[in-house]
This record gives structure tokens, C-alpha cells and sequence, in this order.
């Protein structure tokens, strides 16, 4: 079961990553570096708030997908899960236009042009998000690779056709990654349909818990967000237009790399949460990420220049260190990763949120500080040395609520 689901997913996120390169491509070269930094600010807004009004629904649906302590049936978790996420979406979307609208010092003034498209994004990539997660919480992993699959095609297929026939520019780019959701929404809708999950009852109990076991969490996920996210925002402040779209080409490329480890997570949540070698198959799967994934990392750092010329072009080479740094964090981040299924199993949520906090407050400093002085490469340097500190707190986080020891994962053979 658990090599089958990987092996959909992973297909899954292999079209995700050659759609994203393709189509990545396509909008570096149509914007060049400025509006890529433009197009960068754009996106971070939106995960900001979808991130910030989401309540951590992401993980929580995992928990609460447990159905030995959660017996509650699956339609009605997801009538109740459709609920909060149409009430916490409308919520997020009028926040960020209330700032846009009163606080517009703090956006550039084409994102401020875009602001009703930028909240009906919001919207719909909430309700992706979510809908996803359920039915993989819920073991249908198949499913939502296939999902995966037609949402990533259709978006390839949007910008390569606007590229071609007409200007690609940041108006359609948005219209395209909207589309792109839709069509996500519409299908699984449609399967939720038919499996009668629609028909279920709404469960105030289950969504006072819900909200209740999100805010414990949010923390954690607001930090996480700060140090992995939120310097394209300093940068752009800092140093311009320009070098915030090499960062943002760095990033989104660093990022886009990490499929195979965020495939194995996305697996593991399932398989963690349902059976019983919960801890036995995190250390084994961290010993996979640590040394195998680490070997990968390794020759993609050897390759950082055509993979970059491939991606953007000439005009964005001049990110390549600020691309080899950020593969350090893109080795240890899903380290840190593997262990969250099995802590948010056993629901450690407040701990989670002071190691979280305090990895917010360590990115915040490294990247005030490293940013003025040498700018993308500033913030990748920010970036990794959070991640390798995170991995580090993960292990004490992981040995805490299991008081074993979490460095087993680095024996090449033997027992757990």
C-alpha cells in the first residue's frame, strides 16, 4: 500500500515539478527579473494569508482523520470541513483587502491593482488545500495525485497557449493559477458527490475542537511560514525589484526540487497516523531523507548552473550561489518534516508552536541582519542556517515525546 501510494503521488509531483519548470520558465522569460519580483510578492501575499486566516486546517484534518479517536464519519467531516474553510477563505480574502485598501504603503502598487483577483486566489486555493488533504488523510491517496495530475496540466496548458498566442502578463498568470484550482475543485466536488461525503452532517462539536486544536498549532505555522517565506518580502524591501525576482527564481526552484521528500510525507501522514510502528517508520524514513536525499542534494548542487539557465535564462545566473545555499535548507527542511506526522498524531501542538516560535524569531534576526549586507544570497543564507536549526529541534521535539533516541536514524543498518 504504502510503495503504491508513493509511487502515484510521486508520479504526481514529477508532472507538478516538469509543469512547474515549464511553465516557470516561460513566465521568467515573459517578466524577466523586476516583474518576477513583482509576480513573487504577489504569491507571497496570497500563501501569507491563506497561511494566516487557514487555522493550520492542513495538519489538523490529519489528526482528526484518526477514526479510532475521532469515530465520527467521513461525511460528516468533510460537510464540517468544507464549512470552516468557505467561513475561515471569506475571512482571510476581506483582510487583505481591508490592508490593501487602508495600509497601501505596504504592497507595491500593481499588487494593490490586483486585488480582487488576489482574493477570489485566496479563495479557491484554500479550498484546493483542504479538499486534497481530506482525501488523502483519509488514505485516498490515488485520488488526489490524479487531481494533482489534470490541475498541474491544465495550468501547463493555460500559460504555454498564452505564451505563444499572446503577451504573458502578471493579469493572466493570475487568471491562469485560478483556473488552475477551479478545475482541482471541480473534480474532486464532483468524486465528494459521488461518494455521498456531501450528504453529511455538520458537526459543531467537531468544529469547535477543529479550531480549538488549529490554534494550538498556529503558531508553529505561522513561524514556519517566516523563515521560509517571508524574506522574498525583505528582499524586495531591502534591495528592489530586481534581486527579489533572482531570490524568488532561487527559491521557487529550490523549492520545486523538494517533490521526492514531500511525496514520502505526504505518504507518511496516512501511514503514521493509522498504524501502530508509528515511530519505527519515522526513523526509518529519516534515515532514507538523511543519507539518500542528502546524495541527491549533493549533484544538484554540481548542476546549479544549467538547471538555473534551463529555468530562467541568462538574466537570472547571477542567482546561482544564492541557488546552492538555498539547497542546504532544501536537505534538511523535509528532515524536519518526516518527524511531523507522528508528532502531530500524538498531538504535541503546543511544543510544536515554542519550537516554532522560537525558529521564527531566529529566521526574523539572520535575515534583518545577512539581507542589507548581501542581499539574495543574505537571505539563502538565512534560510538554511533556520532549516538546520529546525532539524535540530525537530530531534529534540521527536525525542521528548517518545524518549527514545532520535539519532538512530543514523546507523546505515540495524535496529530503530
Amino acid at each position: 500500500m504504502v510503495i503504491r501510494n508513493f509511487s502515484w503521488m510521486l508520479f504526481s509531483k514529477m508532472v507538478a515539478m516538469g509543469g512547474g519548470l515549464l511553465t516557470g520558465a516561460l513566465i521568467n522569460r515573459a517578466l524577466g527579473p523586476a516583474g518576477r519580483g513583482i509576480y513573487a510578492e504577489m504569491q507571497t501575499w496570497v500563501a501569507l494569508f491563506v497561511m494566516l486566516f487557514g487555522c493550520s486546517m492542513d495538519s489538523v484534518i490529519y489528526h482528526f482523520s484518526n477514526r479510532e479517536i475521532y469515530p465520527i464519519d467521513d461525511n460528516s467531516k468533510f460537510v464540517t470541513i468544507i464549512s470552516l474553510t468557505l467561513f475561515f477563505s471569506i475571512i482571510s480574502s476581506l483582510c487583505l483587502t481591508l490592508i490593501i485598501l487602508f495600509r497601501p504603503n505596504l504592497v507595491s502598487t500593481t499588487t494593490a491593482k490586483f486585488i480582487l483577483l488576489l482574493d477570489i486566489l485566496i479563495i479557491v486555493t484554500m479550498f484546493t488545500n483542504n479538499l486534497i488533504i481530506f482525501f488523502q488523510a483519509i488514505g485516498n491517496i490515488k485520488l488526489a495525485a490524479i487531481v494533482g495530475i489534470a490541475q498541474n496540466i491544465s495550468y501547463l496548458i493555460l500559460i504555454s497557449l498564452t505564451y505563444i498566442y499572446f503577451t504573458l502578463s502578471l493579469h493572466l498568470i493570475i487568471l491562469s493559477l485560478i483556473i488552475m484550482q477551479l478545475v482541482a475543485i471541480t473534480i474532486l466536488l464532483i468524486l465528494s458527490y459521488k461518494s455521498d461525503f456531501v450528504f453529511g452532517t455538520f458537526s459543531g462539536k467537531m468544529s469547535k475542537n477543529m479550531i480549538a486544536a488549529g490554534l494550538k498549532l498556529h503558531i508553529a505555522t505561522i513561524a514556519t511560514f517566516v523563515y521560509t517565506k517571508i524574506n522574498q518580502l525583505i528582499v524586495l524591501g531591502y534591495c528592489g525589484k530586481r534581486e527579489a525576482g533572482l531570490f524568488a527564481v532561487a527559491l521557487t526552484m529550490a523549492m520545486a526540487i523538494m517533490v521526492i521528500p514531500q511525496t514520502l510525507q505526504i505518504v507518511l501522514y496516512p501511514r503514521i497516523i493509522h498504524s501502530k510502528d508509528d515511530y519505527e517508520v519515522t526513523i526509518k524514513s529519516l534515515r532514507v531523507g538523511f543519507y539518500g536525499w542528502g546524495l541527491l542534494v549533493f549533484f544538484i548542487i554540481l548542476l546549479a548552473k544549467p538547471i538555473l539557465y534551463i529555468y530562467g535564462g541568462d538574466k537570472f545566473l547571477s542567482s546561482i550561489n544564492t541557488f546552492r545555499v538555498l539547497m542546504i535548507a532544501v536537505w534538511f527542511l523535509p528532515l524536519s518534516s518526516f518527524m511531523a506526522p507522528y508528532i502531530i498524531k500524538v498531538g504535541a501542538f503546543y511544543i510544536m508552536s515554542a519550537s516554532a516560535v522560537i525558529l521564527g524569531f531566529i529566521s526574523i534576526g539572520l535575515n534583518m541582519a545577512l539581507i542589507p549586507r548581501f542581499s539574495a544570497l543574505g537571505a539563502a543564507l538565512a534560510t538554511s542556517f533556520t532549516c538546520l536549526i529546525g532539524f535540530g529541534l525537530s530531534l529534540i521535539l521527536l525525542w521528548y515525546v517518545t524518549k527514545n533516541n532520535p539519532l538512530a536514524f543514523l546507523k546505515l543498518k540495524g535496529d530503530v
